[in-house]
């Protein structure tokens, strides 16, 4: 017998859009931040790994689908992003850092309303082929200076 929320899950990733996709993976690696600092604060160090490990196997994965030679100068930006905050999340673990972590949630949340936003706003004209608008799937344009990669 299948789980209900199981099957939620997968009718949801079936019917997402590509940057639907994205923004999923974003919303998990965010989730699993979250329980990694709960983790932290409960001094529950097997569960800290856990949540850790999960947001960095995420981010792995964002960064592997990134579109290099059709995304630019967002798709540089966003490698850097993703390695920054791989090397956050370590940091964190050593450091057993909910401060690092929350810091990190906040600068994720803030791009996944970039690719949230690109989602739902309306289709480009037909001209230009699906293949040269992808970047993960297509680009979000972050607003200039809306985040910056730091510590």
């Amino acid at each position: 017998m299948t789980h209900p929320a199981h099957t939620y899950r997968q009718f949801s990733v079936q019917g997402a859009t590509p940057l639907g996709l994205v923004v999923m993976l974003y919303d998990g690696a965010i989730a699993a931040l979250q329980r990694a600092v709960t983790a932290i604060e409960d001094h529950d160090i097997q569960k800290k790994c856990h949540h850790l490990n999960r947001a960095l196997a995420i981010i792995v994965q964002l960064e592997g689908t990134l579109n290099m030679e059709l995304g630019g100068e967002v798709a540089q930006t966003l490698k850097a992003f993703y390695g920054y905050a791989r090397a956050q999340a370590m940091k964190a673990n050593i450091e057993n850092s909910s401060e690092i972590l929350r810091s990190l949630i906040e600068k994720f949340s803030t791009v996944r309303e970039a690719w949230y936003e690109a989602d739902h706003r309306p289709s480009p004209p037909p001209t230009t082929p699906a293949s040269e608008r992808s970047l993960h799937a297509p680009s979000p344009t972050p607003k200039s200076g809306s985040w910056r990669i730091s510590g």
